[in-house]
Parts: structure tokens; sequence; C-alpha cells
């Protein structure tokens, strides 16, 4: 007896750790002619103290492209936030989640960053990503999560402060 996988006739689901793949033809969409995508990562971007959107960013050398998820993680209409790099009066990152020595906050450092952004205009952003290493690194996005936290990382470090 023979086992044979069944067939559906759905397309496979796709995998979420492969961001990049499901997102970045939209991200693309929204650049100008001639504009390079370096990186795309999933955030976690904290618009108040009571409202977080999982959103998608997008990483060119002149700006970021922020846009906003629905809670199945597929573009769901709203309009993407533009961050030029010029606009930038202070960029930092570091370690996120880690509040005290606990295992807990020792992997969540190593494995995550929050990234807080000021504009010249007073906008302020406040974003959360996986690195897409560490022990959840698979788990977190995996190599097409890296590149983008990577990008973003090297932006801020051309655009404002670094920590």
């Amino acid at each position: 007896m023979e086992l044979k996988p069944k067939t559906s006739g759905k397309p496979e689901k796709e995998r979420k750790n492969d961001f990049d793949r499901i997102h970045g033809d939209q991200l693309r969409s929204l650049l100008d002619p001639g504009e390079e995508l370096l990186g795309v990562a999933a955030v976690n971007w904290q618009r108040s103290i009571f409202k977080q959107t999982v959103s998608a960013v997008g990483v060119t050398p002149t700006r970021l492209v922020v846009q906003p998820l629905d809670r199945k993680g597929k573009f769901d209409g709203q309009q993407a936030t533009f961050i030029r790099k010029d606009e930038i009066s202070k960029g930092s990152y570091g370690g996120g989640g880690g509040m005290g020595n606990t295992p807990t906050s020792l992997i969540m450092d190593s494995s995550s960053i929050d990234v807080k952004i000021k504009t010249t205009g007073g906008e302020k952003f406040k974003f959360m990503l996986m690195t897409g290493q560490g022990m959840l690194g698979g788990l977190a996005g995996g190599p097409s999560q890296r590149n983008g936290a990577e990008a973003l990382m090297a932006f801020l470090e051309g655009g404002g402060s670094s920590v």
C-alpha cells in the first residue's frame, strides 16, 4: 500500500516566516520609480499606550514605509505611513522586552529590539520587532525578518543616533 499526500486543489498555505515574500510586492508597489526596497520586517507599532498595530515595514535608502496589517496579517486598506530619513531628528534602537535579569527577559533582549523615532515635526514612532535570530529566530521570521531588522538598524544609524 502506497501513501500519497492528499491534494485539495487549493494553493499551498503561505509560510508565515517568509514575510518578505508575502508582503514585499505590496510594499514595492508603494515605492517611487527607481526606489529600492532593502528589507521588509514585521513590527508591532505602538501608536499610543492603548493602541498597537501589527505592521509591515519596508526600508529603502531614503525612507521607511509602514503599512498597517489586519489581525490576520493581511493588508486591510489603511494608508501607509512614510518616514523620510531627512525628517528624523532622533532614532534609536535597543533590546526589547527585557525588564530585568530573568531568563525570559534575557531571551527577549537577545531576540527582539525596540525602535524609537522622533521626527523634526514632533511625531513619535515606537516599534518592537523580532530580530529573526537567537533561540526564537526560526519562529520569528527567520532570514527575511533578520534582513529587515538589519536594514532598519542601518537606516537609523545613518539618519539619527543609535544606542
